[in-house]
């Protein structure tokens, strides 16, 4: 019996494409899609695939989930996603003055974090700052926060958090103040050169006080806006900017602006210097609206 051509063509053509197939590369996204294809480049951030139908295309690696190469002959290799890294830093600053005015001020600082990317993070964090003018002491504060982070969406830009922060300040008659939080997230960039997060949340402001007045217990809105920017291999600037807005006047709200230049010694030590600025649109009687703070320390990660 003759054999049509057709099916020597079928043939050929199944052959070669099972061929193709067999050397294909195919990347996952987070999303559940898949591009199939041979990779040709492979970045710190980027991954670039080149495929029949679109030709090359580059992939940001926030959106993949893991990449199959699979070659002739050899088993498949697959890249699984990256496990969590682990932030974690002390901080120590330390200023002096002697003559006819005599100046102390005292500040530290720590940060434990852990980054699952794109899935979850915890975060640990405190500081404390202490003064004092001719051995009189004239500012006292302390500041903790724990946070909670989890993405979703087919993106994983989005994400939800729980956040609870406790600060103190002696001078603006602040016995005590508890602020949990929840909201949601989200990141317009998160790339080694520069993070930048947008999220919006609300909690209840519950405040003590040392003197006689009466605590004070308000919902509030928590905004809060974060900027890291790489400015050069060694330096990096940020800013964390949370703002407090009670729901019954907008008018009575807190406002607290912390910007740092890091500059980084060697792998262990950076040095950072922080411009704090605390305001209170309606403080206590006797305290001012403004505390700002200009600090330089010496950072350790570990």
């Amino acid at each position: 019996m003759k054999i049509p051509y057709i099916f020597y063509l079928i043939t050929v053509i199944a052959i070669f494409c099972m061929a193709s197939n067999a050397c294909s590369d195919e990347v996952y996204l987070k999303s559940g899609d898949k591009i199939t294809g041979e990779i040709v480049e492979q970045e710190q951030d980027s991954v670039s695939i080149k495929t029949e139908a679109m030709g090359s295309v580059s992939i940001e690696r926030n959106f993949i989930d893991h990449i199959v190469k699979e070659k002739e002959n050899q088993p498949e290799i697959t890249e699984k996603p990256k496990k969590a890294t682990w932030q974690r830093e002390v901080s120590l600053g330390c200023n002096k003055t002697t003559g006819n005015t005599r100046d102390n001020q005292i500040s530290g600082s720590f940060l434990i974090s852990r980054n699952n990317k794109h899935v979850d993070e915890w975060t640990l964090g405190g500081s404390l700052y202490y003064s004092s003018t001719n051995r009189k002491m004239d500012n006292q504060k302390w500041y903790g926060m724990g946070r909670y982070a989890f993405s979703f969406g087919k993106s994983k830009q989005w994400y939800g958090f729980f956040r609870g922060e406790g600060d103190h300040d002696r001078f603006a008659d602040i016995d005590y103040r508890l602020v949990p939080a929840t909201g949601v997230g989200y990141w317009l960039y998160d790339l080694p050169e520069i993070k930048l997060m947008a999220e919006v949340g609300a909690g209840l402001d519950h405040t003590v006080y040392k003197s006689r007045i009466k605590d004070r217990d308000e919902w509030v809105f928590t905004p809060r806006l974060f900027l890291e920017k790489k400015l050069f291999s060694s330096s990096k600037i940020t800013q964390n900017l949370y703002w407090y807005p009670t729901f019954e006047d907008y008018n009575d709200y807190r406002l607290r602006s912390d910007t740092s230049l890091d500059v980084a010694l060697n792998k262990k030590l950076s040095l950072r210097l922080s411009l704090i600025d605390d305001y209170n649109s309606t403080p206590p009687k006797d305290t001012k609206k403004n505390d700002l703070r200009l600090i330089s320390s010496l950072i350790y990660t570990f």
